[in-house]
Order: structure tokens, then C-alpha cells, then sequence
């Protein structure tokens, strides 16, 4: 019967047409992941710490870390352990898989600063890019950096972009670890990804000073950079994705008359676009209202079938917007704040919220298909869709993969 069931589940992977690199933050610019295939798998596994991690899959092996410092490769059909290793700090930062190699960025969430002398910092202890095996997990190199790994690089025309806690974009032989220059942005990426444009320019956003900017691969030069108001938060915690015409995402802003934003306080979700080529701010709309947490303040976006859909970081709700202006499409009341991404299949989008239920809403009209409550609540860590299932990571730790017809069929109200 165990021989029978691993043949099954061969079979199933087989049909799976997964890639065999990624080398970005959620495998595209429209942070849409979905894997064609006929798999169709139930599994849970528990990792021994929270996900802020979002899986990749390449050459058929499934990555994600946790905050603990795991780092697991799984068999996606089955959810058996391939192997695993661990670090000091956590392993926030989604997988690249190039060449061989999976890496990773290491580094907490602790600020420090500012100082007389030294500016805000994110990351304390083990700050790191580094790179394992990905057949052995057995570590390859191990590249220092000032500020905290959190943010997830990216492999563009053979060189790896990143972005640190310490406002350094940094970029490394991905081979080998070794610097191939550094540049001091002074603007601080804490959950924020490299989004590629082309193979020659890449966006990149950063708190303190509040900017997204776009710049030079091949040696970090800035063609053009947009700043927000001082008061504002959340620029450096939001990976923006793009259609070729627009630069999107959110950050939330203080109420009036507050002149910053402070964790537990009021604040105002906001959501923006800018010209791709300029960096010319095209619409900038406030949203809901809500009680600002004290990390994750942005959501991550998701552009699918002509729309721009992200939750909020401050309140219960997932939108959908017209990117070239702004406008609101529709609005959908959820059981707690959705600051991880969405997956777009099939005319539906699919994501999860705090309070531990995975959704299933029409993609057009914001009309709920199907909610299921889970045994834990999702944070920043994201789904992606292989064929017909879907898998994420957890608050708790335990990533979930269950086929999407069983949250479509759910209706847990």
C-alpha cells in the first residue's frame, strides 16, 4: 500500500509543470504564482516556528523557511521532508533557486536607532545572504550584511540584488557570495522585495527616508526615485509588483491630527501608482482605517485579470482597484487583517487571513466562492497554487497544502 500511495503521488508530481529556477520574490512581477499540473494533494507539516516565509518550488522540490531559522525542502505531493537545515535568526526572505543553489536572506525584525551617530537600522544579531544545496542542503557560502536579511533579493542578468535593513543595496555573484558592489540607498527595506525590470533595471522601496525608487543592475545607480511624506510607514514592508505601465502597492499613513504613525494607534491604509517610467505619482487613494500593528504594516499586492487586489495590514478587508487610477472595484469584509498575498486561478483569487480562514473570492465581484477555517491564522506568508492545490505557510508554523476545490466547497460562517 506505502509503494502503491508513493507511486500515486509520482505520478501526480509528474504532471506538475514546475520551473527549474526563481529568481524573484513570487516567480513574476504580478506576485501571481500558479504551477500548471493535475496535482491534487492533502498534506500538513509542521516546521517548529512561525512563517513569514512565502514557498517556491523548482525542479520539484518544494522551499520555505521559518523565524526560527529552519529552512525545509518538501516533496510537494506529499509533504515529506527532503532534508532541512537551520541558522541562527530567521529565514523571512522568500527561496531563490538558481543554478543549483537555494538562497536565502537571514536577519530579524529588531530596529535600532537612531543614534547621534549611527541612522534606523533593522536587524540585529546574524544579518546574511546565503546559499545551500539544493539537493543536499548542505551551505554553499555565507555573505555578511549591516542590516537584516528579511527582504527578498533577486537574480537579474546573473547577478543578485538586494536590498538590506541598513538602506545598502548589495549586489553578489550568486555563484559564489562575492560582492560585486554596494550602494547606500539610506532608505531601509524590512519585508520589501527587488522587483526586476527587465534584465538591465530593477524597484526597489525603503522607510526612512520613505522611498520607492527605481535603479541600475549593473552598478545600483538611481534613474529615478519618488519619496513620500515623512509621517508616513509601511513603504519598506510592501514588495510592489507592476504591469509595464504602473509601479503599485500600499503604506499606511497617521489620523489627523497625529503627524506619524505609532503601533496600536490609528492609522489610514493607502495604496498607490506610479508611472513605471518616471516614477511620476499617477494616484495615491486612502482606504480603510484601523489599529496599525507593530510589524507586517503593509500588504502584499497581487495584479490578475486586469485588476490590483491586496488586503490591509490595519483592518479586516481585501480590495480589488483599476491600477491605472485607483478606483475602488469592490471591497470584501474578511475575519481578520489579510497581509499576505493572494494567488489568482480560474476567475477566482485565493489568500488567507489572521484569523485563520483560507478564502476563495470571485476575482470580478469580490463575491465569496468559499471560506475554510484552518488551525491557524496566516501572516505575510503567501500562497502559490501547484495544478489543483494550494500551499502556504502559517503563523504557527505548519505549512498547509490542500486541494482548492475543498475551500471552494467550504463554507465556514
Amino acid at each position: 500500500m506505502i509503494a502503491f500511495k508513493g507511486l500515486l503521488a509520482h505520478l501526480a508530481l509528474a504532471a506538475l509543470v514546475g520551473p527549474t529556477a526563481w529568481t524573484q520574490f513570487r516567480l513574476n512581477p504580478a506576485n501571481n504564482v500558479v504551477v500548471d499540473g493535475s496535482l491534487s494533494a492533502t498534506w500538513r507539516v509542521s516546521t517548529g516556528g512561525p512563517i513569514s516565509s512565502s514557498p517556491t518550488i523548482a525542479g520539484g522540490r518544494l522551499y520555505i523557511g521559518n523565524n526560527s531559522g529552519w529552512l525545509y525542502a518538501l516533496d510537494p505531493a506529499t509533504g515529506a521532508t527532503i532534508w532541512r537545515t537551520k541558522v541562527n535568526d530567521p529565514l523571512m526572505s522568500a527561496p531563490l533557486v538558481y543554478n543549483g543553489l537555494v538562497i536565502v536572506g537571514e536577519g530579524n525584525e529588531q530596529s535600532v536607532g537612531p543614534t547621534t551617530t549611527q541612522r534606523l537600522y533593522i536587524g540585529t544579531n546574524n544579518n546574511a545572504i546565503l546559499a545551500f544545496d539544493a539537493a543536499t542542503g548542505s551551505l554553499k557560502w555565507r555573505t555578511l550584511l549591516p542590516g537584516s536579511g528579511m527582504p527578498t533579493p533577486a537574480i537579474i542578468n546573473n547577478l543578485l540584488v538586494h536590498h538590506n535593513g541598513a538602506g545598502w543595496i548589495t549586489a553578489l555573484d550568486p555563484a559564489t557570495g562575492k560582492q560585486r558592489y554596494a550602494r547606500n540607498l539610506h532608505s531601509v527595506a524590512s519585508m520589501a522585495a527587488i522587483l526586476p525590470v527587465g534584465n538591465d533595471r530593477f524597484i526597489t522601496s525603503g522607510v526612512f527616508d520613505n522611498v520607492v525608487a527605481q535603479l541600475r543592475v549593473a552598478d545600483g545607480s538611481t534613474i529615478w526615485a519618488t519619496r513620500f511624506d515623512p509621517s508616513v510607514s509601511g513603504i519598506g514592508d510592501c514588495p510592489p509588483v507592476t504591469d509595464a505601465a504602473y509601479v503599485l502597492c500600499n503604506y499606511v499613513a497617521p489620523v489627523p491630527p497625529a503627524t506619524y504613525t505609532l503601533a496600536s494607534n490609528p492609522a489610514i491604509e493607502r495604496a498607490y501608482g506610479l508611472s513605471l517610467k518616471s516614477g511620476a505619482k499617477r494616484w495615491d487613494v486612502a482606504l480603510e482605517r484601523g489599529i496599525l500593528p507593530p510589524r507586517n504594516e503593509a500588504a502584499i499586492p497581487l495584479l490578475a485579470a486586469g485588476s490590483l487586489y491586496f488586503g490591509s495590514a490595519i483592518s479586516s478587508y481585501m480590495h480589488a482597484l483599476d491600477p491605472a487610477t485607483g478606483r475602488i472595484l469592490w471591497k470584501r469584509k474578511t475575519r481578520g487583517p489579510v497581509k499576505g498575498g493572494a494567488v489568482y486561478d480560474g476567475g477566482a483569487i485565493y489568500f488567507g487571513d489572521l484569523a485563520g480562514y483560507l478564502w476563495a473570492v470571485d476575482a470580478r465581484s469580490g463575491a465569496l466562492i468559499g471560506d475554510k477555517k484552518m488551525g491557524s491564522g496566516f501572516n505575510v506568508g503567501s500562497p502559490i497554487i501547484l495544478g489543483q492545490t494550494l500551499v502556504i505557510g502559517s503563523r504557527v508554523g505548519t505549512v498547509y497544502a490542500l486541494p482548492v476545490e475543498s475551500i471552494r466547497a467550504s463554507h465556514d460562517n
